[in-house]
């Protein structure tokens, strides 16, 4: 059976659009990988974002640039010339994709199902994302481009805000907090339960569905075989969702992490003391968790050394988990946040929703100064996400 491999930050955060690079050099990373193919290539500095395939990872350069490292059997992690301008990374199972400051996604690696067929016109995308054997792009206008082994289009094809991928079915969350599911649904992972409303992220598992509510609830459905959907009470105060293989996690406003589901290998036994953590990624049977003083607290299956995270550990900002291996990102320079829109020191939801009221109405989002709000003040948004909490 084939497990999920990337995961999702607050949904369409998660392939982080990154333009304007000099605002993005002022807070660069390096990083720190751990677990299976975790080796070969410099990633000492001035990274800004990262991202997971199955047994291969993606950094992002301030410059740029894009390092690949790990399996390569397939040619995921040859970049194509030139390997420049790119704003934003995603992995999928064997195939990798880089979206462009001009809008345009390059991809490569496999291409058996065609997920590296970028559809014409290859223009105006803000975000990218990766699914098994398919290819996902979210469009400035809202609408959604799919591609590969999952060419299901969904329906409303626009006012898409966020977006999420697993194996065979994909999640769309649009800007009147309706999820859109489509794809594979064997196990009733496209099967949205009513009320469809007021959901704010969405996670996608091997075969499962997750979404968050307004109210701080987490909604799931789809394959439960092993209790994944079954979500523990008193199912309140969520602030974030993610989804791994055959588990689920959640975490809550007062920094402590729920985990339910398969739990063979101990992937939903959160580690004492189970608090004070800020995000949190699942990886196909090992889960991650971001503490506030900057340290990883890693769990469950550990095979190939993925939840043994690298001493120090240490200064850490963002987190990543893949099949076999676990991926983090340090802060190496100042911590200001670009994307702070409210004042309130760090970069949020509440950033973003000020900025997404804004696109292309007024300059009340208006990030680079040059009098509106667009694509370039979305990027460096998504990219100085999380910034400060």
């Amino acid at each position: 059976m084939k497990c999920r491999f990337l995961t999702f930050v607050s949904s369409l955060l998660i392939a982080t659009l990154g333009a304007n690079r000099h605002l993005l050099a002022e807070q660069t990373g390096s990083i720190v990988g751990w677990g299976l193919m975790v080796v070969g290539v410099d990633l000492s500095g001035d990274f800004v974002a990262v991202a997971a395939g199955w047994n291969h990872s993606l950094g992002l350069k301030a410059d740029g640039s894009i390092v690949a490292w790990g399996y390569n059997g397939h040619g995921q992690c040859d970049v194509p010339t030139p390997n420049s301008d790119f704003v934003a990374v995603a992995g999928g199972w064997l195939h990798s994709l880089g979206l462009k400051a001009d809008g345009s996604i390059v991809a490569w690696g496999s291409n058996e199902y065609g997920q590296c067929d970028v559809p014409t016109p290859n223009s105006d995308f803000i975000a990218v994302a990766a699914g098994g054997y398919y290819s996902l792009g979210l469009k400035a206008d809202g609408s959604l481009v799919t591609w590969g082994n999952n060419q299901y289009e969904p329906t409303p094809s626009g006012g898409f805000v966020a977006v999420a991928s697993a194996d065979e079915h994909s999640l769309g969350l649009t800007a009147d907090g309706c999820i859109v599911a489509w794809g594979d649904n064997h196990t009733g992972q496209c099967d949205v339960p009513t009320p469809n409303s007021d959901f704010l992220a969405i996670a996608a598992g091997a075969f499962h569905s997750l979404g968050l509510k307004s109210d701080g609830s987490i909604v799931a459905w789809g394959w439960n075989d092993d209790g994944q959907c079954d979500v523990p009470p008193p199912n309140s105060n969520f602030l974030a969702v993610a989804g791994g293989d055959r588990h689920s996690l959640g975490l809550t406003s007062d920094g402590s992490i729920v985990a339910w589901g398969d739990n063979t290998e101990g992937q939903c036994d959160v580690p004492t003391p189970n608090i004070d953590f800020v995000a949190v990624a699942g990886g196909a049977h090992h889960s991650l968790g971001l503490k506030a003083d900057g340290s990883i607290v890693a769990w469950g299956y550990n095979n190939s050394g993925q939840c043994d995270v690298p001493t120090p550990n240490s200064d850490f900002i963002a987190v990543a988990a893949g099949g076999s291996h676990s991926l983090g990102v340090k802060t190496i320079g100042p911590h200001d946040c670009p994307g702070d829109l409210d004042g309130d020191g760090d970069t949020d939801q509440s950033d973003l929703g000020i900025l997404l009221a804004s696109y292309e109405v007024d300059d009340a989002g208006d990030l680079d100064g040059d009098g509106d709000t667009d694509q370039n003040d979305l990027g460096i948004l998504l990219a100085d996400y999380g910034c400060g909490s």
